[in-house]
């Protein structure tokens, strides 16, 4: 059996809107291109600004290909069923819901295609180096592995909050991984997820020591680990509920610098998260 681990040269957070701009541009391959240029020059960080002939043939058409989210050459590339349903999520439910689909996609293709690189992670214990597991990879399977495109591959695993990446170690959020195989996605309660949101807001400042303004990132990671939720559904749930009641006030606020790891909401870059409990 050959394991190939897929070359994904674009980051998964790019592309709802390279699925966009195919969809949009239906029949009109140069225009497909034009516009997957335009925001990629917007968002690259580039020292030399990536190339218009680039955006698709190169970096976008190859991952979504990789993917199975298009087909077709030319003028005739159309977005797959699977392409359609994760754009889909992406314009009803926001980031936070594509981040869903994205997760319950990816584990899919690697069953169907055979990869199964999680899998393997997964069977070799909670934490593991990327080193390790390209070794057993390589022992088992025969096939050198590319180390670029495992780590691009664990970036969109990291993306979608199945596993954190620590340098070279690899944490599986086991929780979350052994849900979405088995087709479960754990359920939370409004109250319930309030209740442990204000629970792991209060351990982190009391770690941080006592500064209220806590990283989004950090209070994610804590509900996720305690209730199986997925990231995605973390970031839904905290943009839904109210953010002040008759007994706390939830505050979201920007960063002075850009961090990774925050939530869009109201048009708004927000990665700090205060509570303040009322009558205290």
């Amino acid at each position: 059996m050959i394991r190939k681990v897929p070359s994904l040269k674009a980051r998964a957070e790019w592309i709802p809107w390279a699925l966009q701009c195919i969809r949009d541009n239906k029949g009109d391959y140069r225009a497909m291109e034009g516009c997957i240029h335009q925001l990629w020059r917007g968002v690259s960080l580039r020292v030399k600004p990536p190339t218009e002939r680039n955006a698709l043939r190169a970096v976008f058409g190859p991952t979504l290909r990789h993917l199975r989210l298009i087909r077709g050459t030319g003028d005739d590339v159309l977005l797959t069923a699977p392409g359609e349903e994760l754009l889909k999520a992406y314009e009803f439910e926001g980031e936070s819901g594509f981040k869903v689909a994205l997760a319950k996609y990816l584990l899919k293709l690697e069953i169907d295609q055979g990869i199964g690189v999680m899998l393997d992670i997964q069977k070799m214990g909670k934490i593991v180096s990327g080193g390790q597991l390209l070794e057993y990879l390589e022992s088992n399977y025969g096939q050198k592995t590319d180390y670029g495109s495992f780590r691009k591959l664990m970036l969109y695993y990291a993306y979608v909050g199945l596993v954190k990446i620590d340098g070279d170690q690899l944490e599986v959020r086991t929780q979350q991984f052994e849900n979405l195989i088995t087709g479960l996605e754990a359920k939370v309660s409004e109250p319930q997820f309030i209740r442990v949101l204000r629970e792991e807001y209060e351990k982190i400042r009391a770690q941080r020591g006592g500064n209220p303004y806590v990283p989004i990132p950090d209070v994610r990671d804590g509900v996720c680990k305690a209730t199986g939720i997925m990231m995605g559904r973390f970031d839904q749930m905290l943009e839904r509920i109210p953010k002040e009641t008759d007994s706390y006030i939830i505050h979201l606020s920007q960063p002075m610098l850009r961090k990774a790891g925050g939530i869009k909401l109201a048009g708004k870059y927000l990665y700090y998260v205060s509570i303040y409990e009322k009558g205290e």
